[in-house]
């Protein structure tokens, strides 16, 4: 009898090590688009062969508004505001 239920629980150990192997094999999300973004790079660069030639500059936000946006950065690390982290083991 007692062997009859080492066996049983040898077996059935063996199964739960496979079956929890098995699932390590899964294929994650890094691996359904490796070299993804590899591929969208050279498309891009493909897609445009004499983009090189123009020399003309790139329009878009003005130096102004952006030497704004870069104070504004800067500027929210002086606050000097510092949020007390949440614990519930908080000992005073």
């Amino acid at each position: 009898m007692v062997g009859k239920c080492l066996k049983t629980l040898a077996i059935l150990g063996w199964v739960i090590f496979f079956a929890g192997c098995s699932q390590m094999q899964k294929e994650t999300l890094s691996d359904k688009n490796w070299g993804r973004s590899y591929e969208a790079a050279k498309y891009n660069q493909l897609l445009n062969p004499d983009a090189a030639k123009n020399l003309d500059p790139v329009d878009g936000i003005d130096g102004q508004a952006a030497n704004n946006n870069v104070e504004k950065y800067r500027d929210s690390f002086k606050g000097g505001k510092s949020e007390e982290t949440v614990n519930i083991f908080k000992l005073q």
